[in-house]
């Protein structure tokens, strides 16, 4: 199939979106990692690599761990494990789509993961629960109610 010019440039045009999407999205969501941690004063492990054109952020405590991974296409997913071994299984976050706001999006994601990063190092783990499910379309207040109830009875009360 022989393409013209113009659908290249326009296909390179949608490329260039996506990796500017994912450059902001990891500037973004390296400072809630950073706010994060110092409003709990926590020092957890963090491991922030690419590879192969996906930027992958890895916050391990206490033998629980999140996830989160950019890629390059403008996919954003996570999986969730506690200490136990309980896995959450990769959950896509969004999926890039030329006609979305990105830059709402990328505010949304940094905001509930930020929060996620924070009820984590608060909780010192996940405590079992890796069912938290956070989309692009879900409430993360309704979400990380159930986890951030348990914090406040279980882990601020001692």
């Amino acid at each position: 199939m022989i393409t013209s010019g113009h659908d290249v440039q326009k296909w390179k045009g949608n490329r260039m979106e996506k990796v500017d999407f994912q450059k902001k999205a990891v500037v973004a969501l390296l400072g809630k990692i950073a706010e994060a941690c110092g409003e709990t004063g926590v020092n957890p492990n963090i491991t922030v690599s690419t590879r192969h054109s996906v930027t992958c952020f890895q916050l391990r405590r206490r033998g629980g761990c999140i996830q989160v991974s950019v890629k390059q296409s403008g996919e954003m997913n996570y999986y969730l494990s506690d200490m136990r071994g309980k896995c959450s299984g990769r959950k896509i976050y969004y999926q890039f789509c030329p006609e979305d706001s990105h830059e709402q999006i990328i505010e949304k994601f940094a905001a509930d993961f930020g929060r996620l990063y924070q009820d984590f190092l608060t909780a010192d783990g996940l405590c079992g629960f890796t069912g938290i499910c956070l989309f692009r379309d879900t409430d993360a207040e309704m979400e990380l109610k159930g986890y951030e109830d348990y914090i406040r009875e279980e882990c601020l009360s001692h």
